[in-house]
């Protein structure tokens, strides 16, 4: 079965390294952006799931969800990672795949991670990775 591809999206550098060391070395391919900008430029890159941070300079985590609506993307599973706390963040999270608060322990990002791809359609379709 071909690898999972995830997106992590977070301004942070210290934070996408981390998450992409983790996912990574779960057997994950993992790509990463900086900002909603790049990871919408991204999504040519066919991510199976996007780990993604709420604010961010540029174009944030609801913007970035916003242009996925609007590009007909809604099927694919977004875990928000981030240190905002808040209901209506809890319900985004619930509408687009999960939320998560940092910091995160490493099992609980994998086993989130797992349970999207798992419930997503387009899990694992990727070929050729």
């Amino acid at each position: 079965m071909p690898l999972s591809r995830i997106m992590v999206v977070d301004d942070s550098q210290a934070v996408r390294l981390s998450v992409k060391r983790i996912l990574a070395q779960a057997g994950y391919d993992v790509i990463i952006a900086r900002d909603g900008e790049e990871a919408f430029a991204m999504l040519s890159e066919q991510p199976n799931l996007v780990v993604l941070d709420v604010n961010m300079p540029g174009l944030d985590g609801y913007g970035f969800c916003e242009r996925l609506n609007n590009a007909g993307r809604s099927d694919l599973p977004v875990v928000f990672l981030t240190s905002v706390e808040s209901k209506a963040l809890e319900l985004l999270g619930d509408q687009y795949g999960a939320y998560l608060n940092k910091p995160v322990e490493a099992k609980q990002l994998l086993d989130t991670v797992a349970q999207q791809l798992d419930a997503s359609p387009q899990r694992s379709t990727q070929s050729g990775v």
